[in-house]
């Protein structure tokens, strides 16, 4: 034992190594690096939706333009979206033709809605089938319709 040199130790640099199982704590360098790199990543993700159609899409979905009842084009385009996706007609959107009702109350119209034979919807050319009738309360943005039962209105699936 006497053969022994005493050894002073020396300290070690740098960090010391984690225990098995422990986490490293992340430097300020590293974390700032991974959010600035997570914030690139989502406003490059952001870009591709919105060029490829989806952004808008899902925008339209979710957050719809309110409706303006009073506006003929407005009223009109809310109705063909409306009918189409409530499966009360197996045509397209722009196949659909909306007759307003010039006689009624401009508070409470009648909209016949009718089948396009023409350009590319298809069917007999020149006929305009009836599909139904559609009855909107425009004050207070309320639709009924004849559809299945003519002359008996009731309200809209989707309404």
């Amino acid at each position: 034992m006497a053969d022994r040199i005493p050894t002073t130790r020396q300290p070690r640099s740098g960090p010391r190594p984690a225990a098995p199982g422990a986490t490293v704590p992340r430097t300020t360098r590293r974390q700032l690096g991974t959010r600035i790199a997570a914030i690139v990543l989502a406003g490059a993700l952001v870009v591709v939706l919105h060029f490829t159609g989806v952004l808008p899409r899902l925008q339209s979905r979710f957050f719809p333009d309110p409706v303006n009842w009073h506006n003929d084009y407005s009223t009109v385009e809310h109705l063909r979206s409306q009918v189409v996706s409530d499966g009360l007609t197996h045509d397209r959107k722009d196949c659909l033709l909306f007759i307003i009702n010039g006689n009624d109350a401009p508070s409470s119209q009648r909209f016949q809605v009718m089948e396009k034979h023409s350009g590319t919807c298809p069917g007999q050319r020149g006929q305009l089938p009836l599909l139904f009738t559609l009855r909107v309360d425009r004050d207070h943005g309320v639709v009924e319709t004849d559809q299945g039962s003519p002359g008996r209105f009731h309200p809209m699936p989707g309404a």
